[in-house]
């Protein structure tokens, strides 16, 4: 049996902040969890999991047939209903054993506390794979105005893991599907994120095709590869790569004998702060 990961302090910190709706208003004890109908609960609009697989959702339905439900889930009141926030699998897993009730939590949380909630679980219990927790984190900074810096600590990572995944958005189509199917891994993907689309899926192509290491692929990405511009001097395109990789964005340098001018490519105001926090820090070692 697997041992459920421990929750972080950010997860920890959201959902004490939220009040219970079953607690007295009067007294400190908390109340037990509420049996709530299965089907007056409606599923999370910003649940990050989009693959949930069948054979793992019957094994927690014996599981819950054999110990009864360990845990409940945890749920706000919407009108009639009870929106999911945590707890997905269980929910399902009750359906498969035709269970009428489950036992919930309910909590008082606006739309941004239920969404964070949502995706901070699942990526602490690291059930996401790397594209869908690209795309939560993605939704964190736009949706809801959190910097990077907000959401390293809500998920109780490092800000710079924080920026490396969100820059995962910036794969073509086909780099994404793969990556949430698995035929390739992060490392695969970051390898060409500097690269175009196009450049991108032909390369991960090949690298699915004939099953390639993240060296491999970092070699077919290298400036002096194929997809380097004939008219790029080696030396420059080595300092893109090089700073594209300390600063976490697409860098292009045009150098000229009278100068020249370094871009720095950018989705958000909050990945541009980040860019300007590690220029800073470089400064500063």
């Amino acid at each position: 049996m697997t041992k459920r990961k421990a929750l972080g302090s950010g997860l920890d910190s959201l959902l004490s902040s939220a009040r219970r709706v079953t607690q007295s208003e009067t007294s400190n004890q908390p109340q037990p969890p509420s049996s709530l109908p299965v089907h007056k609960i409606v599923r999370n609009r910003h649940q990050p999991r989009k693959v949930f697989h069948e054979n793992e959702i019957k094994q927690l339905a014996d599981s819950i047939n054999e110990n009864g439900q360990i845990s409940p889930i945890v749920v706000r009141k919407m009108g009639e209903k009870f929106e999911l926030i945590v707890g997905e699998r269980r929910w399902r897993a009750t359906q498969l054993l035709k269970k009428d009730t489950i036992d919930a939590v309910i909590i008082d949380a606006d739309e941004k506390t239920s969404a964070v909630l949502s995706i901070v679980e699942n990526v602490q219990r690291e059930d996401l794979n790397s594209m869908e927790e690209a795309e939560s984190l993605l939704r964190l900074v736009n949706e809801f105005g959190m910097s990077h810096d907000d959401v390293s600590k809500y998920i109780s990572k490092s800000r710079t893991h924080v920026t490396n995944l969100i820059r995962l958005n910036e794969l073509s189509d086909y780099g994404k599907e793969q990556l949430r199917m698995g035929t390739i891994n992060m490392g695969h993907a970051r390898a060409v994120l500097t690269l175009s689309p196009d450049e991108q899926s032909r390369i991960l192509r090949e690298a699915v095709r004939k099953n390639l290491s993240v060296r491999a692929v970092e070699n077919l990405a290298k400036p002096d590869s194929k997809t380097q511009s004939k008219n790029k001097d080696p030396d420059t395109a080595i300092l893109e790569r090089q700073l594209s990789e300390l600063l976490g964005a697409k860098i292009n340098i045009k150098h000229s004998k009278s100068g020249g001018v370094i871009s720095i490519k950018y989705s958000t105001m909050n990945e541009l702060q980040g860019i300007i926090e590690k220029i800073r820090n470089t400064n500063k070692n």
